[in-house]
């Protein structure tokens, strides 16, 4: 049920929205106050905002006060009038005969105002003279105080809109849409509408056109396409441009059946070609489509939403997607390990734990991995599967990474101090390995230690940023050079591009989990397994099958020649205590089929 607002609260609105309020507002006046001052010879000349509760004066002359309580304000009358409200002595007038400013300094008598009327139609205050001395005032003078009120209004709406407008499209920006949102929520609280975010020319297609064409075509595509959603919508719904490419509207529909069949109307005649310098370009749509409560929503909420049904909506490679709470949830959480991750290694919740390898052939342990555990204090254990590509897609890479080294490093020394001189494998990202000096801090860390260098193995996954001839690949090549043995981790998930096997020192390839899984039932996973590791012998390196969990995969692997194992199997990641058992021949069991593991 919608409760009816007061007429303040809806001014309140109106001043909200048009920022009048704003310290910026009232300078902006005072010429237009000193003209009112002058023009008719008046000792104090004043804009006046109503708000609530007080009266605040923007701008003003001759005028001691800069705000007074609404219940003494005389333009709180006089913004009740549909004309000039004129008071020829306040004395004889029994609502302000006892007006701190009448009876008290300066003493004022005479009184004229002439409303400030918003578009909308509401009046937010008013544009005043005073006098001394009671005085008359003409018809033509009240004709004159109108047109300076007309003039404030139009001063203030001026300098709102400024700013407000998108330059390219000439349509309001998203400024504008969460003012509009705000007020639209103050006045019908409650309401269920459909929020839609249109992205009519994709930031990837937009920056080729740009390389291509230049910008001032591709700007012509854009406010092409929103005079093209503007007419679509018209009457219907208002239209913002809220990105470079995105435009975004609110619809009263009364389904979502309705709502779909709109978004497949406008995706018709969005996708008509357009031209741009000669060049015939056919405009992409995506949209994201949330449903909205006003009032309850807020128009950052509104945004956020359709935006994460817009990028659903790339990824599914459909028209239109909707606003998924589970999608949502997903990526506040990820954002919040995001932000709880530098204080997570200052209170120790991360921790390292180690996974065995094992040579194939008698299943004999020969190195381990370091992998990255995380036990959030509300979350509870975060799979590295989560908070992984959260870092690498963030700076905190640059925290953990150091954190990482330190911590393996130093337990390598303690293994070594009790006569265990094991090898461990460390990952890298692209992240960590795309700067200058990242050998020189690496051989500091070593030779800090007093380690060799050859007791280490870098992972790293393969991806574009793997090339001989960038900043990774160059310091890839100086750690293979003082003997760091260099594995390509993840091998076959998905980019793939064997130059760098013959480009960079590499002596391991680690097939990825995704490959084995399938080994046991899918043909094509054997090829290309079996590929892999004829690929790789051909080429001298080493094959490495992660996440082997079953003795059927294990049996195919070791028939087709791959190097080692590691997989839950044969272990699941280890603390440092439990490893150096395995390593001592008293943490691992037989497996089934396979040649029993000598001591």
């Amino acid at each position: 049920m919608n409760v009816p607002i007061t007429e303040a609260q809806e001014r309140m609105a109106v001043l909200g929205a048009m920022h009048v309020l704003d310290t910026e507002s009232g300078p902006s006046l005072d010429r237009i106050t000193s003209l009112a001052a002058f023009a008719f010879s008046a000792p104090v000349a004043f804009v006046s905002i109503v708000g609530e509760d007080r009266q605040r004066f923007i701008s003003r002359i001759g005028l001691p006060v800069a705000e007074t309580d609404i219940r003494v304000s005389i333009c709180a009358h006089a913004i009740t009038c549909n004309e000039v409200m004129v008071v020829p002595d306040l004395r004889q007038d029994p609502r302000f005969k006892h007006n701190p400013l009448v009876v008290a300094s300066p003493h004022l008598l005479f009184y004229a105002g002439a409303p400030l009327i918003a578009k909308n139609g509401v009046a937010i205050g008013a544009v005043c003279i005073m006098d001394t001395k009671v005085r008359e005032f003409s018809e033509s003078e009240r004709t004159q105080l109108s047109t300076l009120s007309q003039l404030v209004i139009g001063q203030l709406e001026l300098r709102n809109m400024s700013g407000r407008l998108e330059p390219v499209s000439g349509i309001p920006n998203r400024h504008q849409f969460q003012i509009d949102y705000a007020g639209l929520a103050e006045r019908n609280r409650g309401r269920r509408m459909f929020a839609v975010l249109v992205d009519v020319f994709d930031i990837p297609r937009a920056n080729e056109a740009g390389q291509a064409l230049g910008m001032r075509p591709l700007e012509v595509l854009i406010r092409r396409a929103g005079v093209r959603l503007k007419l679509a919508l018209e009457g219907l719904a208002d239209v913002y441009h809220v990105g470079v490419t995105r435009f975004a509207f609110l619809v009263d529909l009364p389904s979502a059946k309705e709502m779909e069949a709109l978004a497949n109307e406008l995706r018709q005649r969005m996708s008509r070609p357009l031209m741009a310098a000669a060049v015939p370009m056919s405009p992409r749509f995506h949209a994201g489509i949330c449903a909205v409560t006003l009032g309850e929503d807020t128009g950052d909420d509104v945004i956020r939403k359709v935006l994460i049904g817009l990028h659903e909506s790339f990824e599914a490679r459909q028209p239109f997607a909707w606003y998924s709470e589970q999608r949502d949830h997903h990526m506040q959480r990820g954002y919040r390990l995001a932000a709880d991750a530098e204080r997570g290694l200052r209170k120790d919740e991360f921790y390292l734990q180690y996974q065995p390898r094992y040579r194939a052939f008698d299943l004999q342990p020969v190195s381990a991995e370091a992998l990255l555990r995380w036990t959030h204090p509300r979350l509870g254990p975060v799979s590295p599967g989560e908070f992984i590509p959260i870092f690498e897609r963030t700076a905190l890479m640059e925290a953990v990474t150091p954190w990482i080294l330190d911590t393996a490093l130093d337990q390598l020394v303690a293994w070594r101090d009790a006569s265990h001189c094991l090898a461990l494998s460390i990952n890298l990202s692209g992240a960590d390995l795309s700067s200058e000096d990242a050998w020189t801090r690496l051989r500091s860390m070593l030779e800090a230690r007093r380690l060799p260098f050859d007791c280490i193995e870098i992972e790293i996954t393969e991806g574009e940023w793997l090339r001989a001839d960038s900043v990774a690949g160059r310091q890839i090549r100086a750690m293979a050079e003082a003997g760091i043995k260099i594995a390509i981790d993840d091998f076959g998930s998905g980019y793939s591009n064997f130059g760098y096997l013959s480009d960079l020192p590499i002596d391991t390839i680690k097939m990825d989990k995704s490959l084995i899984d399938d080994l046991e039932t899918d043909l094509k996973a054997k090829t290309k397994v079996k590929a892999i590791i004829n690929l790789a012998r051909e080429l001298g390196y080493h094959t490495v099958a992660e996440g082997v969990e079953t003795p059927a995969q294990l049996s195919f692997l070791r028939d087709h020649g791959c190097d080692q194992i590691q997989g839950y199997l044969l272990s699941r990641p280890l603390n440092p205590d439990a490893l150096l058992e395995v390593f001592s021949g008293k943490g691992t069991e037989e497996i089934e089929g396979s040649p029993p593991m000598t001591p």
